[in-house]
């Protein structure tokens, strides 16, 4: 369900939608397979005609409801391996996309715009059509295949040799759905040039184009003079539903937190704000500089109270928006390499990267006690969220990319509905 705050499933697809409704009249069919189903928010309703979740249960591939039904779990997980689709993939049932293309004629729609890579089946009856008929765009966010790709290197690494090859699976059965539907839609939109320029590689006769993530500019402030004093707060914000940042919480405690020990007698706090099952993270526990803690509704009040937000992801894919996040309300971020990848902030200027735990522990201790390091950043990289990551940007790019794929079609003219 689009959401303005949340996981960042959620908040891209809010700022397409918010993208979307300014220009269209919105029919949003929601097919839960991440997270609840939740009801729509007064701003979801504010911004569409009508909204559908659609039922999980009723369309579950039945090839995938007997696998499921395996009871040896060895067997159940060499028939999940040998699934031809990506496991979120498994409720885009042929009955629900023509069900979808009876709704889009009855409705008159212009076209189809899909949210990520997994739904892309849903188009199928839509894409058949003549080209005359209604555009089809999709949001692959990022490039999946690569993100499954890296999962499984790092699995393996881990020694979850079971987890790797479930990962490298998704990432081949990625890649062939990929192949099967990227270069049959009018546009295919992403989130960075990294990933574009990955797909333009892989499909060159593909209408590419870049939608940044956003995030919404705060009032926050820094306070110079409490930077140097007090403990080293440092906060991690991410859903524990997700595996890379699981393994975010637990590098960060289990080898950057003993390597600020060893730098500094000063106090460590360490909080972990997220929703989704915490239980991966009991081992944090045990420590007692950790905090975990569950949805935080609003952010405000725990960013003000944090010295430096912590970014340590090993794998992922697209942009983060809790860098993007972090920027908004003027807190200085360490991350990895690859935290910042896609995004236009630069090492040094906009935040501090390391990918070791030691270079890790002092780029965090060295923003708590240069407090000129920190106002520097926080105010550089709040002038790049308001530069490249605003909703005017999105708004922007996803027009450039609809009125493209609408070419000369014969539909009514775009207007404003605002």
């Amino acid at each position: 369900m689009p959401k303005q705050s949340g996981n960042g499933l959620a908040m891209r697809a809010g700022a397409i939608l918010e993208a979307l409704a300014c220009r269209f009249d919105i029919h949003l069919r929601v097919l839960p397979v991440a997270g609840l189903p939740d009801s729509p928010s007064d701003f979801v309703r504010r911004l569409t005609i009508s909204v559908e979740v659609l039922d999980l249960v009723k369309n579950l591939d039945p090839l995938f409801g007997l696998i499921d039904r395996v009871s040896d779990p060895d067997e159940r997980h060499r028939a999940r391996l040998a699934y031809p689709k990506p496991h979120l993939s498994r409720f885009c049932h042929s009955g629900l996309a023509l069900d979808l293309l009876a709704a889009g004629r009855r409705l008159d729609v212009a076209g189809l715009h899909v949210m990520r890579l997994y739904l892309a089946a849903l188009a199928e009856p839509f894409l058949r059509q003549s080209s005359e008929a209604r555009a089809c765009v999709i949001d692959l966010d990022d490039d999946d295949s690569k993100t499954y790709e890296r999962l499984a290197y790092l699995q393996s690494k881990l020694g979850k040799d079971d987890a790797g090859e479930e990962a490298a699976a998704e990432s081949r059965k990625f890649a062939a759905l990929g192949n099967l539907y990227i270069p049959r839609f009018d546009r295919v939109l992403v989130s960075s040039e990294v990933d574009s320029q990955r797909m333009v590689k892989r499909f060159p006769n593909a209408q590419i184009e870049v939608v940044p993530n956003c995030y919404p500019l705060t009032e926050a402030a820094v306070s110079p003079a409490s930077l140097a004093s007090g403990p080293l707060r440092l906060l991690f914000v991410g859903s524990f539903g997700y595996f890379p940042n699981v393994d975010a919480a637990l590098y960060l405690c289990g080898e950057v937190l003993p390597a600020l020990r060893e730098l500094t007698r000063r106090e460590i706090v360490v909080d972990l704000v997220g929703t989704g099952d915490a239980s991966p993270l009991r081992a944090v526990l045990r420590c007692p500089e950790v905090r975990v803690h569950g949805f935080v509704e609003d952010l405000s009040s725990v960013y003000a109270n944090t010295d430096v937000v912590v970014v340590p992801l090993r794998v992922g894919g697209g942009t983060r928006i809790k860098i993007l996040e972090a920027f908004s309300h003027r807190v200085p971020v360490v991350t990895t390499t690859l935290g910042i990848e896609g995004l236009d902030a630069v090492d040094g200027e906009h935040v501090l990267c390391a990918d070791d735990a030691q270079s890790f522990a002092r780029s965090c201790l060295s923003l708590k006690e240069n407090g000129e390091l920190s106002v520097r950043l926080v105010e550089c990289a709040y002038q790049l969220l308001n530069q490249r990551y605003t909703q005017r940007e999105v708004s922007s790019a996803v027009m450039r990319a609809w009125e493209a794929a609408l070419g000369n079609r014969a539909v009514r003219p775009i207007q404003s509905r605002r």
